[in-house]
């Protein structure tokens, strides 16, 4: 919950009055989902998050979930039809923002009709003010992608009502359980925190990459301020300043992020909504370039390490779970401080463009350590054992 909301003894008074005639009605509406499995998400946009909860939902097609989008999405059309794919879609942000407290309600009635009702939700607020008015037999699961978004601070005080938070490295679970110590929570809280890693799809064999004098790199992302993508900018502008052999092609809708004097030195594709064409580009470059603030894990690192680009990237969150520095990739390592970054990367940058067999050695080594690590099957099984739909899985 919001600070505020929680503190303000009228909304308190509203959902203690109106919730519960929401979940009444909720009860006696004639509909039934019959996977029982509700899912709720904040938006059906380009995205790394909204790939994953794609992925999610794909598990159990054969069981066609419901999915309700909670907030609106400038590019609704991009993801909405992958979703569609496997599930029902409920793009009903509308009703379920502006008729709070009783459209809480209503949905948590809704689904307590059903015996073997789970909800997952992440990131969307509405989801935990839900949390409060469904009935115990109700399996409630959580997602948290990175410690430091704020989910992780307006879910704290519902934290024990939740049965699983579902997390994607190591270091989240570490943040959380400090996060709970430090608020007095029952210790015991810190077990239901389970590890989920995110997949993406790896192809069978590794494909050599081409030289053509120049080094490919490569970014893919949105313009978060988390992301950096300025810096991204300033890294362009002093390769092309000692005239390394370098071609820097950003993917995402980054323009207004780039300072003016660095855009010459930058490509910009663009978004690009089509994953063949993703495809070709991660194939194409040699190294991947992230210079985020904060980050789970990101998919666009997994994505490149399938396809043997190798990445560049700060050191947080996730991130040193999976690169090993002079390895399979490479960390810098001053995340808080911008000109170390540049610095750091451009210098690493500077060392690959004179040595190409290393480029090769580390692609190689990239893409192995994806195979091994980025399974879909692992995924789908993890995602279906932990909703209890395991058995009903078809080869």
């Amino acid at each position: 919950m919001k600070a505020g909301q929680a503190e303000n003894p009228f909304i308190r008074l509203c959902e203690r009055l109106i919730a519960p005639l929401g979940r009444f009605l909720g009860g006696r509406l004639p509909w039934r989902n019959q996977s029982g499995l509700f899912f709720f998400f904040p938006f059906c946009h380009t995205g790394g998050a909204e790939k994953v909860h794609s992925q999610i939902v794909s598990c159990f097609a054969d069981q066609r979930p419901w999915v309700f989008f909670t907030k609106w999405s400038p590019q609704l059309q991009v993801m909405l039809g992958e979703f569609e794919k496997h599930t029902h879609v409920f793009n009903w942000r509308r009703l379920l923002k502006y008729t709070y407290p009783l459209s809480a309600g209503m949905m948590a009635g809704f689904i307590n009709k059903h015996p073997n009702a789970v909800v997952f939700g992440c990131n969307t607020l509405f989801y935990y003010r839900m949390l409060p008015w469904l009935a115990p037999h109700v399996r409630k699961i959580d997602l948290l992608h990175a410690f430091g978004g704020g989910a992780e601070e307006f879910s704290l005080p519902l934290a024990g009502l939740l049965d699983r938070r579902v997390v994607i490295n190591r270091q989240t679970i570490a943040d959380l359980t400090r996060q709970y110590q430090h608020h007095g929570l029952d210790p015991q809280l810190a077990d239901r925190i389970q590890l989920i890693p995110n997949a993406v799809p790896v192809p069978d064999e590794y494909r050599s990459k081409a030289f053509d004098g120049k080094l490919n790199i490569l970014f893919v992302g949105r313009n978060g301020a988390e992301k950096r993508v300025h810096l991204i900018g300033r890294i362009a502008s002093a390769c092309a300043g000692q005239k390394l052999p370098v071609r820097l092609l950003l993917v995402g809708d980054v323009e207004s992020a780039l300072a003016p004097a660095d855009r010459p030195h930058c490509r910009l594709a663009g978004p690009i909504r089509d994953s063949h064409e993703l495809d070709r580009l991660y194939d194409e470059a040699h190294l991947l370039l992230l210079t985020s603030s904060r980050e789970g894990f990101p998919l666009t690192i997994m994505e490149a390490m399938s396809h043997g680009a190798v990445p560049i990237a700060t050191a947080v969150g996730g991130i040193p779970e999976h690169i090993s520095h002079g390895e399979n990739g490479f960390l810098l390592d001053q995340p808080e401080n911008d000109d170390a970054v540049v610095e750091q990367a451009v210098n690493i940058i500077s060392d690959l463009c004179t040595d190409h067999d290393k480029v090769e050695q580390l692609s190689r080594t990239a893409f192995a350590y994806a195979a091994a690590n980025f399974s879909e099957q692992n995924f789908r099984h993890a995602y279906r054992m932990l909703l209890g739909r395991e058995e009903t899985e078809h080869a």
